[in-house]
């Protein structure tokens, strides 16, 4: 799994996917605990591999988009390129 975030005055997270608000939520919240609340910006994520089949491997998809997501709003946030990766690792 990959996310870029890119920084914006805009206090809005925007996300592409539209369907991954947790990982909005979760860019949110890591600009908040940063004391960068006012701030806001653009999300995207990216995955490999097949969709979830179970119930328990899409909310570890899920799990998975918040913390892409939380670190590359950090390493914006830092000054870096404001991506992250992330590997996921398939279970039944």
């Amino acid at each position: 799994m990959c996310a870029r975030f890119a920084l914006s005055e805009l206090p809005v997270v925007t996300v592409r996917p539209e369907r991954a608000g947790p990982a909005r939520a979760a860019a949110g919240r890591a600009l908040r605990a940063a004391g960068r609340g006012y701030l806001g910006g653009r999300l995207e994520l990216r995955t490999r591999g097949p969709a979830p089949r179970t119930a328990r491997q899409a909310a570890a998809l899920v799990a998975a988009e918040e913390r892409v997501a939380a670190l590359a709003v950090a390493s914006a946030l830092r000054g870096g390129p404001g991506t992250a990766r992330l590997r996921v690792r398939p279970r039944g």
